[in-house]
Order: C-alpha cells, then structure tokens, then sequence
C-alpha cells in the first residue's frame, strides 16, 4: 500500500536522496545534465519548498521505505507541480499517488500546470492520462558566459516599491497570486522593470545572483521585443557570468535575442496544463520557485 504525507523536516534526507537518484538516472540515461549535482542541493530544494510550500510538499511510502516525493505550489486560481520523483525500482503506481495528493493540496485552484521533461516519455504518458495537455514548449537555455548587448536596453533596475505594480500586472496576465514568490525574489535577487508613463509596468523580469550560475526568471511581458529587452538588460548587468533560463518557444524573437547574449538550448520541456490557461503576450518561466 502506498500511503501518501505531508513531508515534515525529519524527511529531507530522505526526500533529497530521492530527488538526486531519481533525476540523475533519468538524466543521465539520455545524456544530459542532472539537475541535482549533490544530495545537498536536493536537501538545500526541500528545505527552501518546506519554508515557501509547507503544504504542497508531500512524500510517499511503502511500509516504512520512502518511495517516491513532489512538491506543490498553489497560488489562487493557479497550481503548479514540481519537481516530482520516485525512487528509481519503486513499485508502480507511486507518481500517480503523489499527484492525486497534491491535486487536494490544489484546493479552489482551476488551473493545474507542470513542466515535463520532454526526453522522458514515461512522466509525458503519466500526465497525459491524468488529463495535461501540452500548451507550450519550454526550452532550457543556459549560457556559459552571458555577451552584453551593444547598447544599454531602455529599461530600469525594479525598485521594492514596484512590487505591488509587479503583482497586479502579473495577476492580469498569468491569473496566479505570486506575492510571495516575489518577496522572496526581491528579497533574494534583483530584477528590471519596464515601467508605463501612468506609473504602472508593462513588462518585469527577475534575476539570482548564485555563485555558480545567474538564474534568470521569471518575468512578464507586452511585446516578446520587450521582454527581449528585458534579457539584454540581465546580460548588461552581468557580462561574463554562466546563466539558466526556462523560456518559451511561442516567442521565437526571444529565443533569438537570447541566442545573441551566449545562450543554447540545452534540452526541450513542455508546458503541460489541466484546466484553463490564458498565455501572456510573453513571458519566461519560474526556475524557483517553480510556480508558473
């Protein structure tokens, strides 16, 4: 029987293992990079999720065997999965239970959204009979020295006191309530905004600073010209430093301006959503949290 629970501090280590063994197997089968180098960068994921999403982080057990764990992020009318895993051997039936769980985690949402990984077919026929569609595809960008644009984009560095301006535009175009996502990427990164002359935006993109790498998104915007814009402005920020972003192949000028500032594809995903989703004129996706 497998008995689905609220994840609880107590199971990081074994939630960490998880992740780690999980998607380095898949990964590394298909010759990419796993997305968890370390046990300690899944841990350093569950700790972050249990302090954002105490709710939507659940784990799955066999007995007393952690098999399998998933992380929800409810945000209104708009939840959004991920990143779920089970335990490479695990007995069938494992993900399915996790998804179940975190569809009553969901609640009032309508909106149900993930990314998938496009090389791997067995998470794609899971959420295909569980009712996603593909809305979008969702190539990985990385960039292992960003090129700064030839001239400074017409946009300025977002202010603490455009975070309300930031949430109401985005609430209008993406129809979740990421206030507390923005908090904490004020709180923990930077980000430029592109401002309206009455005061509001029509665009906003954020940006982490990590040692290794800056993580670039999410962010909004009117035009794709302005949310390539909105990149130029990243890789002007920080010419030289390695990069990471979740973009959207609905915005072909985007991926174009993003090719110019040092970045390639590294593997493909798919937005997969259940339920009604209205795109925005253009957008780059959550990497963290990864909510949409």
């Amino acid at each position: 029987m497998i008995r689905v629970a609220r994840m609880e501090k107590g199971d990081i280590d074994e939630a960490a293992a998880i992740l780690f063994d999980a998607f380095g197997a898949v990964y590394r089968q298909r010759g990419h990079i796993p997305p968890f180098p370390t046990r300690d960068s899944a841990g350093w994921l569950c700790r972050a999720y249990l302090d954002l999403d105490p709710a939507g982080c659940v784990i799955a057990r066999v007995g007393t065997d952690a098999v399998g764990v998933a992380f929800g992020h409810p945000r209104g009318p708009v939840t959004s999965v991920g990143p779920l895993a089970a335990r490479p051997g695990a007995p069938a039936g494992v993900a399915r239970a996790l998804m179940a769980e975190l569809a009553r985690v969901a609640g009032p949402a309508t909106s149900h959204r993930l990314f998938q990984d496009a090389f791997n077919p067995d998470s794609f026929g899971l959420y295909a009979r569980l009712g996603y569609v593909v809305t979008d595809v969702a190539p990985y960008l990385l960039a292992d020295r960003m090129v700064p644009p030839g001239k400074p984009p017409s946009v300025r560095q977002l202010r603490a006191e455009d975070l309300p301006a930031v949430e109401r535009y985005d609430r209008a175009r993406g129809g979740a309530d990421r206030r507390a996502d923005f908090a904490l990427l004020a709180g923990s990164g930077s980000g430029f905004a592109m401002p309206a002359a009455d005061g509001e935006l029509t665009g906003f993109l954020f940006y982490r600073s990590l040692p290794a790498r800056v993580v670039i998104g999410p962010g909004i915007a009117e035009s794709p010209d302005a949310m390539a814009d909105l990149i130029d402005a990243v890789a002007a920020a920080l010419p030289g430093r390695a990069a990471v972003i979740r973009a959207s192949a609905s915005a072909p000028s985007v991926l174009l301006r993003a090719f110019a500032r040092g970045f390639r594809v590294d593997h493909l995903g798919n937005l997969m959503v259940k339920g009604p989703y209205a795109p925005p004129p253009a957008q780059l996706y959550a990497l963290f949290p990864e909510s949409l």
